[in-house]
């Protein structure tokens, strides 16, 4: 039979318990102690520390492509249309203001006469009549494409573009008219002739002074004019 005292596991007494969790905790106090005490972080340093995390990162990338990439994206192509259409109601309307100058210069050989008849009358009534209807056309497409100037959030325009550009169309059919009506009076007043060939004419019509007024009108209106409108569409475009 085996010596049991020689086996049993001494058992500590409440004591040494005690005495070994004293050891411990003074231990503990040492190492903490021993630790070399880090300043407090700065809001910064939190929130740094808080962008350093992984899981963060990944929601601003994913936020960053999928929404404020095509943002924009959107935003880009949305100003380079607008820019586009802006150009091109610039082009139109240049080529608009340029039928003036070809209605005036269309008629310039019949300054030399001092009438004229029939025959000559309707080919050059006509030759005016096809620029007009270009003129028309082009002056369609300008108020088509003006409607891009109407979104006025950042920097308002005063006057308004349409409104300029329906001023200008004004003064430039009342040029036209004038050339109309200067045509008229070349064919109806008798100069040479005996009888006009229209049923009522102006007797005091002069070819010579009407043509000069003419020139002066239109000069005023294709050159100042049409440059007063034109850098108004290019302020508002280099503004995009």
């Amino acid at each position: 039979m085996s010596d049991d005292s020689s086996t049993a596991v001494h058992e500590l007494t409440d004591s040494e318990r005690a005495k070994i969790r004293a050891e411990v905790r003074y231990a503990l106090i040492a190492a903490q102690e021993a630790r070399p005490v880090e300043p407090p972080k700065s809001r910064f340093d939190k929130i740094l520390a808080y962008l350093n995390n992984g899981f963060v990162l990944l929601l601003i990338g994913s936020l960053i492509t999928s929404v404020l990439v095509p943002d924009f994206q959107r935003r880009y192509d949305n100003r380079k249309q607008q820019v586009a259409l802006m150009q091109d109601c610039l082009a139109q309307f240049l080529l608009y203001s340029n039928s003036l100058w070809q209605e005036y210069y269309a008629v310039l050989p019949l300054t030399q006469q001092v009438e004229i008849d029939e025959a000559t009358y309707l080919a050059y009534v006509n030759k005016i009549a096809e620029i007009k209807l270009k003129r028309y056309d082009a002056y369609a497409k300008v108020l088509a494409l003006s409607v891009v100037f109407q979104d006025q959030t950042k920097t308002p325009i005063t006057p308004p573009i349409d409104k300029s550009l329906k001023s200008y169309a004004i003064n430039l059919n009342t040029a036209s008219a004038l050339i109309d009506k200067w045509l008229t009076g070349l064919y109806c007043t008798p100069t040479n002739r005996e009888h006009s060939p229209c049923a009522q004419f102006d007797p005091s019509f002069d070819a010579y002074d009407e043509h000069i007024k003419i020139k002066r009108f239109v000069v005023d209106i294709g050159n100042k004019g049409t440059d007063d409108v034109a850098a108004m569409i290019v302020k508002h475009i280099n503004q995009q």
